[in-house]
């Protein structure tokens, strides 16, 4: 599954019988019963952090003087709403380390969140023949890190997704790759490829939960012709 989180939040949100409950507030527990979902995911110029709170196996909703907020080193700083399934806040910057802060009162619980490192892609630079196969390449990095790469397009009767375990730093989209109809003529291809890692920590003093997840993604356009 590409996202845990997701998983997480939609568990969290499915009834545990037929009578619908409402999530309770958050300072029903103390700090350390409860805990924190976070992936963090970058496009190297917007940040945003997705975050669920869980308590007793549920859902848990902040309540006043409990604040979540992301906060980028020496930079800004946004208070997590609503949002989804659970709550979230949006950066414009390119850092890949953040500090997501957990606030009761004077109290401060500061989880760390990194993003994988950032690439570029790289495509042809002419309008690309789908008879040929068709070269993509981004930046190989250090590590271990799992790798999506997805291709859509209008001509594309259904996307191409390619799942790596490791960085390869390089694809090629084969002619066998796509399902166009015949006498399609020119078409622009989407290409967008995701690197994901979970490499945060939460902070202690909060109840247990997964690594936070980071993700970095990039897309860039491909022109194609017959």
């Amino acid at each position: 599954m590409r996202s845990p989180l997701l998983a997480v939040l939609l568990l969290a949100s499915a009834p545990a019988c037929s009578e619908p409950s409402e999530p309770r507030g958050s300072t029903t527990f103390t700090p350390a019963e409860l805990s924190l979902f976070a992936e963090l995911r970058t496009n190297g110029g917007t940040a945003q952090v997705l975050v669920t709170l869980l308590g007793d196996g549920t859902s848990v909703t902040l309540e006043n003087p409990d604040r979540l907020s992301l906060e980028a080193p020496g930079g800004p700083a946004q208070t997590l709403v609503p949002g989804g399934f659970g709550y979230v806040a949006q950066l414009e910057t390119t850092a890949t380390e953040f500090d997501l802060v957990f606030s009761r009162g004077s109290e401060r619980f500061v989880s760390k969140l990194v993003a994988p490192p950032p690439f570029s892609i790289v495509v042809p630079s002419a309008t690309a023949s789908r008879a040929s196969p068709i070269s993509i390449h981004w930046d190989a990095a250090d590590g271990t890190f799992e790798t999506w790469l997805d291709v859509t397009a209008p001509c594309l009767s259904w996307p191409i997704s390619r799942y790596f375990v490791e960085d390869p730093g390089v694809y090629a989209i084969q002619p066998a790759d796509l399902a166009i109809e015949p006498g399609t003529m020119d078409c622009d291809f989407r290409v967008w490829v995701t690197r994901s890692a979970s490499s945060g920590t939460i902070a202690p003093g909060l109840g247990a939960a997964p690594a936070p997840g980071g993700m970095q993604t990039r897309s860039i356009l491909i022109p194609t012709s017959p």
